[in-house]
């Protein structure tokens, strides 16, 4: 598996892809993502398996970790594996651990549950730690976990979530009041 960079310029067809797989609270717009990316410290990656696109991710870098942002298997490789490939190779890749923004269980919304099921069985933990997402309407209740490298968990939880608040949503106008 190989991880490609992408530009600004090739960002439009990930984005189109983005806003068919993830609700709408949890998105950037793509005039935040534009900003991000030209900032240097987001990176955006397209997820080659032999010949096929099959993914993309989309982090920041965070003392040893890294804060995944978005992370996506194309429609038609779902449920073919991939998800977990892409979230090994990633951790391998880089030598970090991966914090994960998860949406709370919901028994009425299945796929809450099997997320939760899939980063678990990778051996993501859940963080004891109240998280909201910094969506631009309204804080969005969440779960922090982390995906460790090599059982090493992260050491300052509250001050790699304000180093990434900072970076990524300094926009967000609640955040800065």
């Amino acid at each position: 598996m190989i991880f490609k960079s992408i530009d600004r310029s090739e960002f439009r067809t990930i984005y189109d892809d983005m806003t068919e797989q993830f609700p709408p609270e949890e998105l950037k717009s793509y005039t935040r993502f534009c900003e991000l990316i030209d900032g240097g410290d987001y990176f955006v990656q397209s997820v080659i398996d032999g010949a096929l696109t099959i993914g993309y991710v989309i982090f920041t870098k965070v003392n040893n970790s890294l804060w995944l942002d978005y992370v996506a298997v194309l429609k038609e490789f779902h449920s073919k594996g991939y998800g977990s490939k892409i979230l090994n190779a990633l951790k391998d890749e880089y030598q970090k651990g991966i914090y994960l923004e998860v949406e709370k269980p919901d028994e009425s919304r299945p796929n809450t549950l099997r997320r939760i099921k899939f980063y678990t069985n990778l051996g993501a933990q859940k963080l004891d730690y109240d998280y909201f997402y910094p969506s631009e309407k309204a804080p969005l209740p969440m779960d922090l976990y982390y995906l460790p490298y090599d059982n090493i968990l992260p050491v300052d939880i509250e001050g790699d979530i304000n180093t990434v608040f900072r970076l990524l949503h300094s926009d967000i106008s609640y955040l800065n009041s």
